[in-house]
């Protein structure tokens, strides 16, 4: 099974397949001066040939040899959504990203040493929104990848799982990761409960990029960061830290803030933990087992899941509609409902860790009142973040016996 995690950042990108026999994942390496496993997030379009695309270390040669056009910050271009033009040269940012991702999945291939199409990949992103996965999602279309065989992540949310992948040891209690790169800090907390049988799991990010910016300056830095990660361990009980970001290379010597992280606590320096936590997730959604016993509850997870009563067969029921924890990019979901003396739909929001319900009631007053059975009407939920839901109902009428109103009722139910 060729399982495929990825690191998409704007300025260099990591790969990774899950390597088996080892039960673990295995970081696809390139040449680079930074780093043997980060990659430039880079692609150039020949000068001399419309269809000679290249990426990563490659394109940056060319680019310095003067064959082609240089595209970067790939992301930021998603986030704008609009075309991108360099030297009368126009294209879309699915089309960039294509490319790119095109080389990162044939980059693992080589490494995973066959030619078999991926059974899952998981990419992750820094900056999880609307914008850069619409068209992160377009470029996997265009890419000829089933769009179930894709799942996103954040890079909190591939921490989460890469942590939890661990032995126990390591995440009995708290666990935290110090992400120090060179647009500053951004500082990440995991915490476990008992939850009902199962265990909890939740996490929080802070951006500390403001308080805590970039500087070769050790001196400043190491009272920075000491006075900062006391501020934040205070009356927390952690058992791991993790070091990850460039800033943490080369040069750093921080001997005080180093010592107190790693007082009676396990630490981890190292540059690829989203893409392992990426590529863990990938295999979970793929095999599972392994998270069954456990409620994901971070950023990007729906806090509350949406229950709908209905008749089946003159039977009252339930019907879940969206599961609490799952993630809110691709959990909408659409079910059509024949109308039977119904001027009402009736929705229960069931939050994680909580046993009551809240019931939502949703008026069926504007659409025409016809016979039982005779009419049908769609529901439909989409979310663009963790916090909103987008209910639309629409009247459908019944097939060529009764046309629809064209009515639609839209609501938003906050999480």
């Amino acid at each position: 099974m060729f399982i495929v995690g990825i690191d998409l950042r704007n300025d260099y990108s990591q790969v990774c397949y899950y390597n088996a026999a080892k039960s673990e994942p295995e970081s696809v390496p390139f040449q680079s001066p930074a780093a043997d496993l980060r990659v430039p997030t880079v692609v150039l379009r020949e000068y001399k040939n419309a269809m000679g695309w290249m990426a990563g270390e490659v394109a940056v040669s060319c680019s310095a040899l003067g064959e082609g056009v240089l595209f970067n910050n790939l992301l930021e271009a998603a986030r704008l959504g609009t075309m991108v033009t360099k030297e009368d040269i126009s294209v879309t940012p699915s089309q960039l990203l294509m490319v790119y991702l095109t080389f990162l999945l044939q980059s693992a291939k080589r490494a995973f040493g066959g030619e078999e199409e991926p059974d899952k990949i998981c990419i992750a992103i820094d900056d999880y929104c609307t914008q850069i996965l619409d068209v992160i999602d377009e470029a996997v279309g265009l890419m000829g990848i089933a769009k179930d065989k894709v799942i996103y992540s954040s890079h909190v949310e591939s921490f989460v799982y890469y942590a939890l992948c661990q032995k126990k040891d390591l995440w009995k209690n708290d666990n935290v990761v110090f992400d120090y790169g060179k647009d500053g800090l951004v500082y990440s907390r995991m915490a476990t409960a008992p939850y009902g049988g199962s265990t909890i799991v939740m996490s929080e990010r802070l951006d500390l990029r403001a308080e805590v910016g970039y500087t070769t300056d050790n001196d400043t830095l190491e009272e920075t960061l000491l006075k900062k990660a006391q501020e934040l361990f205070d009356r927390k009980l952690i058992s791991t830290v993790y070091l990850t970001g460039e800033g943490f290379e080369g040069s750093f010597s921080c001997d005080r803030f180093i010592n107190f992280v790693c007082n009676r606590r396990r630490a981890f320096a190292g540059q690829n933990l989203y893409v392992k936590g990426a590529c863990y997730q990938a295999y979970e959604s793929a095999v599972g087992g392994r998270f069954k016993d456990f409620v994901v509850c971070c950023n990007e997870r729906l806090p509350a899941g949406i229950e709908m009563k209905i008749c089946d067969r003159g039977v009252d029921k339930i019907l879940r509609m969206v599961r609490p924890g799952v993630n809110w990019y691709k959990a909408g979901c659409s079910y059509d409902f024949i109308v039977d003396d119904c001027r009402e739909i009736e929705l229960f929001l069931s939050p994680v860790g909580r046993r009551d319900k809240k019931l939502i009631k949703i008026p069926l007053t504007d659409f025409p009142v016809r016979e039982d059975k005779a009419s049908r009407i769609n529901v439909s939920l989409e979310f663009t973040d963790d916090t909103c839901c987008h209910l639309t109902v629409t009247d459908k009428g019944f097939g060529e016996f009764v046309k629809s109103s064209g009515k639609v009722i839209k609501e938003d139910i906050q999480l």
